[in-house]
Order: C-alpha cells, then structure tokens, then sequence
C-alpha cells in the first residue's frame, strides 16, 4: 500500500506526488454529488475531464493548488490566467470554509495582474460562486452522448473587497489644504467638530438665518462650529452621491466622527409633503456605493446614531417615519416600474444623497444617519410641488430647531 505522505498543514502548491490524492478527492466528490444534478453522460464527461494526466499537465505548470488536514488533501482549486478552475472540496469538508479559503487565495492571485476572475459554474457550485459576488456573464451549451446536453454558466467577478489604508488621498489633500491655510491636520483633528450635519440648500439658508454658529473651517466646504457645542459643526451638502461622497471624505480626513445628512426627499405612497423621515439606510441606486464596496441591495446607516436621532425627535415632540429609503444617481427620471420596485421593498422615500455618504462612511469606519424632509411626490403630470406650502416650511424649522440650539 502507498504509503502517504505528510504535507504542510492550510493551502499550498501542489507537486507531483500528489496526483493521485487529487484526482481521489475529485473523483469522489462528483461521484456523490454531480450524481444528483447531472445525467449519467454528464458525470462521465466530468471524470473524464479531470483525468490523471489533465490534473498532471496543470501541476507541471504550476497552476494547481490544494487545502491539506492531518496529511490529507481535503481541497483542491486551479489557477489559469484569470480562470479558476476545478474547484473541488471533499463533501465531508464542505461549508466549513475550505472553498472561500481557496477562492480568497486565487482572487488575489487573479486581481494582481487582471481586472475580473472567471469561471465555468457547475450546478452544484453555482449558489457559493453567486454568494461570493459573481454573476452570469454568458450560458453555454455542450453537446454531450446520447443527444444529452451539457448546460453550464459563464461566471466573472470584477468587484473585491479593497483596504481603506491604500487609498489614503484624502488625508494627502486635505493635509496639503491646511497647511496651505497655515493649519497642522494633527492640531485640526483634535478640535474638529466630531459631529457635522451636512445640510441640503434652504436648510442651510435657514441655518444660517438662525445664527446659531461661526464659520471656523474651510475643509469639505464652509463649516460652521455651533456656539452652544464646539464639537458640533454645520456645512451645505453637496449635491448627489459622487458630491457628497467627495465631501464626506474631506470632512472625515479633518476629523469628523459622525456625519448626519439633513436634506429632502421625494415622498413615495403614505408619506406626504412635510413629513420626516429618518432612515435606517438606502437602497442604492447609485454607481458610487458600489466603488465603495457596498455590493448589497442596501447600504444602512449607523443604527445608534440613528437611534441617537429618533430619542432626540421624541424629546422635542416632532413625528416622524423611520425605514428605509432610496437614492438614486438620476434627479428627474424615476420610471414607474422602478417606483415600483422600490415601493414594494418598503421605501418611504427617494433623494440623492445618502447612499454615497453611508457608503463613505462605512468604508471609514465613520458613523453616518439622515434625515429628510418630503417635499415633493408623485411624477409626470401628477407631480406634487410642497415649495412655498406652509406645512413643508413648518417641517423645516421644527428638524433645524432640533439641533441649532
């Protein structure tokens, strides 16, 4: 009997010898699995296709790679270009992490001189490649025995996690902005205001109308520190996610902790002109929260900042809705099956902003929330306008009165 022999213990290159623990692994598990997916003529031409010498040919070039356990192989995945291939972990060992140590390993193999990772799915496979964020490029066909017919998918991953320490530019810039304004980033981040209410136009306006701050910085626009709380701060918001994202950035490399998006939104059925919501997060429909990493359908805000926000409306008597909400990257052109869609997840309202912060904010370990007045519904000819009613300006001046003093 061969007797085995003792590897090195987690994911390694695989050599020479180990062509038969491969090929076993391999064999094995599209035996007990692929058998309950596939017809008989499929899983020939699976055994078929990861002989012996096919598993050689990629050893002898140093494409294949396996997971080891007390001296047994236990995974096994394969390297070509930006191709992953023959993914196999024995069933025994599956869900418990070896195919994502495997795939971590690959990607970054992959991501250093490509900018995507391929593969072919199998039909057991394809829920793990679709959790780990690959989609469907393309389906193919292959004509098997017996008039059979191989059908499998084309699958690509072109978005991977990335290290907020690599991309340090902010800090650069805004370092080399106070310095050029005769102020040491260092010194400015131990009194920055750690909380700043980045505000939409006429809440802004009526903010400054109030007086209740003294314009301090000039960092991510013109912060104004409030005269009752120096570790409280004010600017006008950029407009739409890419404007705020930059802006938050600013704010966050000078020192800010805590950023609260206090602007307006159009209000979707059961919410109306004047009514405030407070969201526990966006659907984004925006480009910018998926350059920040953000891959899922919603990118949430700080929950105990945003519980901070509802004690502090409870305190001062003032109503409000508290769910989520939608930002999108196109102010006039909301068609009606997206309302819809959105309608249908639960969103109270859309606006344009809080995606790109929340993502920003998240990316930086910052904590973000938003508030947002309705000031318009509706679409088209049944556009409803709340500018200039009585009941939106009331709203205004309840949500500003709630941190200006």
């Amino acid at each position: 009997m061969r007797q085995k022999q003792t590897y090195e213990p987690g994911l390694i290159q695989a050599n020479m010898d180990m062509i038969s623990d491969i090929y076993e692994l391999i064999h094995m598990t599209i035996q007990e699995i692929y058998t309950r997916y596939y017809s008989d003529e499929a899983v020939k031409f699976f055994l078929e296709l990861h002989s012996k010498e096919n598993i050689a040919n990629d050893i002898s070039t140093g494409k294949v790679y396996v997971v080891v356990l007390e001296n047994a192989v236990i995974g096994t995945g394969t390297l070509d270009g930006d191709h992953i291939k023959r993914l196999f972990v024995l069933p025994r060992f599956q869900r418990q992490g070896i195919g994502g140590l495997i795939m971590d390993f690959l990607e970054a193999e992959i991501i250093k001189n490509y900018g995507a990772a391929w593969l072919d799915s199998s039909l057991p496979a394809g829920k793990f490649y679709y959790n780990r964020g690959y989609i469907t490029k393309k389906y193919e066909e292959y004509q098997l025995e017996n008039d059979k017919v191989l059908a499998y998918e084309i699958m690509c991953r072109n978005h991977f996690p990335i290290d907020p320490d690599e991309y340090n530019a902010p800090s650069q810039l805004v370092r080399r902005e106070m310095e050029l304004q005769g102020i040491d980033l260092e010194e400015l981040r131990k009194v920055f205001p750690k909380r700043v209410y980045l505000l939409a136009d006429s809440l802004y306006d009526t903010m400054l109308a109030k007086k209740a701050g003294t314009l301090t910085y000039h960092v991510g626009g013109e912060v104004y520190v409030m005269d009752y709380d120096n570790s409280v701060g004010f600017v006008k918001g950029e407009m739409c996610s890419p404007g705020i994202a930059t802006q938050a950035e600013d704010l966050i490399a000078a020192g800010a902790k805590e950023l609260i998006h206090v602007g307006f939104a159009g209000g979707y059925p059961g919410t109306y002109i004047g009514d405030v919501v407070i969201t526990d997060g966006a659907f984004h429909d925006t480009a910018v929260a998926g350059l920040y990493g953000c891959h899922g359908e919603i990118v949430r805000s700080a929950k105990e900042l945003t519980d901070s926000l509802c004690r502090e409306m409870d305190e001062k008597g003032i109503a409000y809705r508290r769910g989520f909400h939608r930002t999108t990257d196109a102010g006039y052109v909301q068609t009606g099956w997206s309302a819809k869609y959105y309608e249908d997840k639960g969103a109270l309202c859309v606006e344009m902003e809080g995606a790109g912060l929340f993502a920003v904010a998240e990316f930086r370990s910052c904590r973000a929330a938003g508030i947002y007045v309705i000031s318009d519904s509706g679409s088209g000819e049944d556009w409803n306008l709340g500018w200039g009613e009585k009941v939106l300006e009331t709203s205004i001046n309840k949500v500003i009165d709630v941190f200006s003093y």
